[in-house]
């Protein structure tokens, strides 16, 4: 019997391009982007010029392009270099579930441009890497990681890249994948949302990733059983490894649910920066004069789980320089990012440089101050009922032995240092929202809590509604004004993510790339870019992109 990477090598293998829904083309020129606006922006920082130095001293030959200066190196040099930058902001991209952007992208546009390959080619690899990370992000969602601290998505996902593009075939295809998830990196909490070591989250992954293809193109071996071995992967990086999201392959399209993110930071805080700059204009409009920090007596953030566990990690002692203000720990901090955006009026890159932070340090410390964050269960739940609409939640809950997982939340708890995992009260309220929204759902929930449950129907994701799938990560804002005066304004789903309108987040997406690329290319390139970007399909080679996205 197949192994799940070997299903999955034969699907990538023999992908045609013209299988491939034109919407979701779509989707993946505007990642390529918006990965390339991250790359700009986190280019000057201090870290990621020192990885960039670093990286480029082991320097080896080759026509893979470092941005955006544009010197030529080997693939596995680039890809470090840029998937650093692109992690420097916290601006990349995500989809369900995980951050695809740093190797579907990078590794995908360094190897295509060493080997002299065309958009078409770069775009199918592209879209493969994101079907296959955004899958072993999802396998593991009921695990001590989350988001970006997903970095060994980056190693399978370059390496199925690459072995497409190096037209291996599929039972080379499942060696590069096997050889990739062989040691796959295990990053800490500590490590990621503060100090500078945030950046080689997805860099060296992604680098690993090109080896493991270029291994198997010599026809070396790795586990093919992997994912689905009791000693494998899912006994290491879960508490209930979800094999059922290795399905759908071809039916269903995780990069259906791209977003893009317009603020620099982590993706739980968009709804509600842009809650703040909307009560921020309402106070103008009422008092015909911008909001200013002496104003504000008191904010209060109600937001979802996910917002609400990030901004206590983000808080949370330890890491690097944990009294001082760095762009990462901004980047994952609901009132230092609100404090910052307040204080200048935006939340750009240019606001995260060091020197503008470290300029205003005490303000933006007396501001936070005053800045509450509150878990609110109605986000939360707000959350799960705009997703279980578009998934098989019966099946999945299925799949789930909802008894160990209440058995292990204790540990779950210890390794995050205390977290929101539910407890019994939490779980009556899940229980009750689905009850009331979802009764199918909770029914099967309670019998398989009991083991009574239907197992002829196992989860597959060829049944979710990914096209219409939401990414709803909603916050609402409170400001308490000093004339004891309130304003409230709510956002459900950020600006450019999935479940926003689609001509919307495309001139979204279109402004962030300019606004970071015509600075350093100048408008002429930046425009050549977008509108090669747009037709990269019928390009036979990257070389005109390649030199409209670099200075030189």
């Amino acid at each position: 019997m197949d192994t799940i990477v070997e299903r999955i090598a034969a699907w990538s293998s023999s992908l045609r391009f013209d299988d491939i829904p034109p919407r979701v083309v779509s989707k993946a020129k505007l990642q390529i982007l918006s990965v390339m606006a991250a790359v700009y922006a986190g280019y000057p920082t201090r870290a990621a010029r020192a990885i960039r130095e670093i990286i480029m001293s082991t320097r080896a030959n080759g026509r893979s392009v470092v941005f955006p200066q544009g010197e030529r190196t080997a693939p596995t040099v680039a890809v470090v270099a840029n998937a650093a930058a692109s992690m420097a902001l916290d601006y990349d991209d995500y989809l369900f579930l995980g951050h695809t952007g740093h190797s579907s992208v990078l590794a995908g546009l360094g190897f295509a441009q060493e080997s002299g390959l065309s958009g078409k080619d770069l775009l199918l690899s592209q879209i493969i890497a994101n079907e296959v990370g955004g899958r072993l992000g999802a396998s593991v969602v009921l695990g001590p990681q989350n988001g970006q601290l997903w970095t060994h998505l980056h190693a399978p996902a370059a390496a199925s890249a690459v072995s497409r593009l190096m037209n291996l075939d599929a039972g080379q295809t499942a060696q590069a994948i096997a050889i990739s998830l062989y040691q796959p990196p295990f990053a800490m909490w500590p490590g990621f949302m503060g100090p500078d070591s945030k950046l080689f989250s997805a860099a060296f992954p992604a680098r690993d990733g090109i080896l493991s293809a270029l291994a198997a193109s010599w026809n070396l071996t790795g586990p093919l059983d992997i994912l689905d071995s009791e000693l494998g992967f899912g006994e290491h990086f879960s508490h209930h490894f979800l094999k059922g999201m290795f399905t759908g392959f071809g039916r269903s399209w995780v990069s259906d649910t791209l977003s893009f993110k317009i603020y620099p930071g982590c993706a739980y805080l968009g709804s509600a920066l842009e809650a703040l700059f909307d009560t921020m204009q309402q106070f103008e409009r009422q008092h015909h004069r911008p909001l200013k920090p002496a104003d504000v007596v008191a904010m209060t953030v109600r937001t979802n789980m996910f917002g609400s566990e990030m901004n206590r990690l983000g808080s949370a002692p330890g890491g690097d320089r944990p009294d001082q203000l760095t762009p990462v720990r901004v980047n994952f901090s609901l009132p230092h990012s609100l404090a910052l955006g307040l204080i200048m009026g935006r939340l750009t890159p240019h606001e995260l440089q060091e020197e503008e932070i470290a300029a205003r340090r005490d303000e933006i410390l007396a501001l936070a101050g005053k800045i509450e964050v509150v878990h609110d269960w109605k986000q939360t739940l707000s959350v799960f009922e705009k997703i279980s609409k578009h998934l098989p939640l019966r099946e999945l809950l299925g799949e789930i032995d909802l008894r160990k997982l209440l058995a292990v939340r204790n540990e779950a708890g210890r390794q995050l240092g205390g977290s929101l995992l539910p407890g019994p009260k939490d779980l009556l309220k899940i229980g009750a929202f689905l009850w009331a929204h979802a009764p199918g759902v909770a029914r099967g929930g309670i019998e398989h809590l009991f083991g009574d449950h239907d197992k002829s129907h196992s989860f597959d994701l060829a049944e979710a509604d990914l096209e219409n799938m939401p990414m709803p990560f909603g916050t609402e804002i409170s400001l308490r004004l000093s004339a004891n005066h309130e304003i409230v304004s709510s956002v459900d789903i950020p600006a450019g993510a999935a479940g926003r309108d689609a001509s919307e987040t495309k001139g979204l997406v279109r402004k962030k790339f300019r606004d970071l690329a015509t600075p350093l290319l100048g408008e002429q390139k930046a425009q050549r870019a977008i509108d090669l970007i747009d037709e990269l399909e019928k390009e036979d080679s990257l070389a005109e992109l390649t030199e409209n996205l670099c200075v030189a």
